[in-house]
């Protein structure tokens, strides 16, 4: 049982109801302000056109409104479809100060759609494998991109780097040694969190308007039980779990008698229990009863329902936040996984994921899902932190650059960073008996309070529903979903 990565291009991607062995990914529909990739094309050329035009918004054109960075994306989608349906040489169609496309721009957006333009003609010769052409495209790009500068220099930086680490492994048909290294065990899961996760956490809205939620929900399906059992399988530092043990304290009716966390490691062991530590004394101070336990396992494959230690009238509910995706490339992981947390048999199971379907084994399909997800990503933080700080420059180069790199240079079992979207994650979890449960308008309400109260930016973040789900978006784009789910 899989998320299929063997679909040969230009087949219909959609769910072999025959199968039971695998799942294919599936389109999405269509919606305003999210993008989709189209699975039935005779040729990248067509696919990267339709794609883009996919993801057009009139919005995108009122003259004198400053572009947003995948406003910028788009314009420069339409741009790179008009001018590759002409019979034009060399790089006047990057040059012509006439173009009407370009007219009601700024001096700077003008630029930007340029340089946007000028990747995404690179990214189509390398789907080509037109190496020299790509070469002499990019040394255009490159040209114009910078670490520090737009956030469309930005985000073009990387992913002109990741497109001549691509060319590179290309002609040595080598694709090896391009795994993703932001801190992860290969085998394992997402470990440890530093001062780049925290900048992240601090400044940028997404990860505490998902958190809250996500515990609201917890308290909700829990409201009953006294003896709670948390499974978490990225404890990171743990904060969150404060909130939690803020709320259980506060309890009126069915007083919490025990509240247990086990965290899931596949590395540094004494980092995870010096959390552990830390959760004990604050919970000591609220007077919660509490204990803290590690399970590591080397590999998710090794994963046994035996490891958690669950004992009778422990009511049980699982954290997974950005996990699963990190096993989409290794599906015995994940179906080990999810095969362990059904026998777990929790209340409930909070999962939040990337909406992004960067899986696709087509290269053109994956580089344009990535780049109006991390066009998104990278507006975001433009809005949130001082181009000049040097954080925000070391989460874009550590936490995002390597993951583009990895989507658009690397293949097989070393294109490790793979995102689906929910529709997709929905019909895999049924093969489980996984029910989806409804987002409480509580915990909708809790993220929104998160965004007025501690972010300036939050004013771009919205949260809406998708069935029963929440979704977190960045000016119109979904960027993650929060679901809940219990087994029948």
């Amino acid at each position: 049982m899989q998320l299929d990565q063997s679909i040969p291009e230009g087949q219909n991607q959609e769910l072999r109801s025959g199968d039971i062995g695998s799942i294919n990914l599936k389109p999405n529909p269509v919606s305003k302000e999210s993008f989709r990739v189209l699975g039935n094309y005779r040729n990248e050329k067509a696919l990267l056109r339709e794609g883009i035009l996919s993801n057009q918004n009139s919005n995108s054109r009122v003259s004198g409104k400053k572009l947003s960075t995948e406003d910028v994306i788009r314009l420069a989608g339409e741009r790179f479809i008009h001018f590759s349906s002409k019979k034009r040489d060399g790089f006047t169609n990057f040059t012509n100060p006439y173009d009407p496309a370009l007219i009601s721009l700024t001096v700077e957006d003008a630029k930007m759609v340029d340089l946007a333009h000028l990747l995404l003609a690179s990214a189509e010769k390398v789907g080509y494998k037109q190496f020299e052409a790509a070469d002499k495209l990019l040394v255009h790009c490159e040209a114009m991109v910078s670490e520090r500068g737009h956030p469309v220099e930005r985000i073009a930086f990387h992913f002109s780097k990741a497109l001549r680490e691509r060319i590179k492994t290309e002609r040595e048909h080598n694709f090896h040694n391009l795994g993703n290294d932001q801190g992860r065990s290969i085998r394992g899961l997402p470990t440890g969190v530093d001062i780049i996760t925290a900048v992240l956490h601090q400044e940028v809205p997404f990860s505490k308007v998902m958190q809250f939620a996500s515990i609201q929900m917890i308290l909700e399906n829990l409201s009953m039980a006294k003896k709670i059992h948390l499974i978490d399988f990225q404890l990171r530092n743990g904060v969150q779990w404060t909130l939690l043990i803020q709320a259980l304290s506060e309890r009126k009716t069915f007083p919490v008698k025990l509240l247990k966390i086990t965290a899931i490691q596949t590395s540094d062991k004494e980092r995870t229990e010096d959390i552990g530590k830390k959760l004990q004394s604050y919970a000591n101070s609220m007077n919660i009863s509490f204990k803290f336990k590690v399970v590591s396992v080397l590999n998710m494959k090794d994963l046994k329902v035996e490891l958690f230690d669950i004992r009778p009238g422990e009511a049980v509910a699982v954290y997974s936040p950005v996990v699963l995706m990190t096993m989409i490339g290794r599906p015995q992981n994940l179906h080990t996984v999810l095969k362990v947390i059904q026998r777990l048999r929790p209340v409930v199971m909070i999962v939040m994921e990337v909406e992004a379907n960067t899986n696709s084994p087509a290269f053109v399909n994956r580089f344009i899902e990535a780049l109006f997800w991390y066009s998104a990503w990278f507006d975001s933080l433009e809005d949130c932190i001082d181009r000049d700080n040097q954080c925000r420059t070391e989460v874009e180069r550590s936490y995002f650059g390597q993951g583009i790199k990895n989507i658009v240079a690397a293949e097989g079992e070393d294109r490790t960073t793979r995102s689906v979207k929910i529709g997709v994650w929905r019909t895999f979890f049924q093969r489980f008996k996984m029910v989806e449960i409804d987002i409480s308008k509580a915990s909708v309400d809790q993220a929104n309070m998160v965004l007025k109260q501690k972010f300036s930016c939050g004013s771009s973040c919205t949260i809406s529903k998708n069935r029963k789900c929440l979704m977190v978006e960045w000016k119109g784009t979904p960027l993650h979903s929060v679901s809940a789910w219990r087994f029948k």
